[in-house]
């Protein structure tokens, strides 16, 4: 940079940390989002969704709201208390009982190793995986997120099979959602799963690529992090 910028925001548990520490240092103006609301993505949402709405057994998510400008021109009286225990969302990584560096070696479970090779570099695709990868000696780039437009799978995939050069020199695996449009509920993510399908016969991505379905086992995708490690490749989170 060139300059201090005026103003951080930060969003999200480890995103304000970091805002946090960053604004101190620098003397600026921090700017914090608490959660995404994400209301807009779920059908009629506007008819069904209740977390909003406060009643006498418990708080809505926002009970004020207050708009304002820059410090020393406008002074906030009220709004909303960012201490409150309901913005306490601690990110799943958060955990470091379970994402742990994988340089850490007596701590890996190694149990899961079987299962995660299998799971990256099999040829067959079935109801957990598709797609594969020729040469598994390359480098992962690896991405784990909701397939919705605002966690930008697709984008990567896109910005993946347009660069021939980077693609000579790593494999890309994705863990989200579902491959199956049929097996969605949400017309949002049935359309990222088309546009995913689509990209990877456009771009020819076969043998390059791995789609993994989501998977809640907390101890396993922290070891599969690690084997990611292990690769020399890295975690990407291209978010919009």
């Amino acid at each position: 940079m060139e300059g201090k910028p005026d103003l951080i925001i930060g969003n999200y548990t480890e995103g304000n940390l970091v805002a946090s520490l960053m604004a101190a240092k620098l003397g600026i103006t921090q700017a914090t989002i608490a959660h995404a609301l994400e209301k807009t993505k779920y059908d009629d949402s506007d008819v069904k969704w209740k977390e909003l709405d406060p009643n006498k057994d418990r708080p809505g998510q926002y009970e004020s709201q207050t708009a304002f400008t820059l410090p020393g021109l406008y002074r906030v009286v009220s709004g909303i208390n960012l201490f409150n225990p309901k913005f306490t969302i601690a990110a799943p990584r958060a955990d470091q009982s379970v994402y742990f560096p994988y340089t850490e070696g007596l701590k890996r479970l190694t149990s899961f190793h079987p299962a995660i090779e299998e799971l990256l570099y099999t040829k067959q695709d079935n109801n957990e995986h598709i797609g594969f990868l020729a040469h598994s000696k390359k480098p992962i780039i690896f991405s784990m997120a909701r397939l919705d437009i605002v966690k930008n799978i697709s984008g990567l995939t896109e910005w993946f099979g347009k660069n021939k050069r980077l693609r000579s020199l790593v494999n890309l695996v994705i863990v989200t959602g579902f491959s199956d449009p049929s097996k969605s509920k949400e017309r949002e993510e049935m359309a990222e799963i088309k546009k995913m399908h689509a990209l990877i016969e456009k771009y020819e991505l076969k043998g390059q690529i791995r789609w993994i379905a989501a998977h809640n086992d907390r101890n396993r995708n922290g070891e599969l992090y690690r084997c990611i490690a292990d690769s020399k490749g890295a975690f990407v989170q291209p978010a919009i």
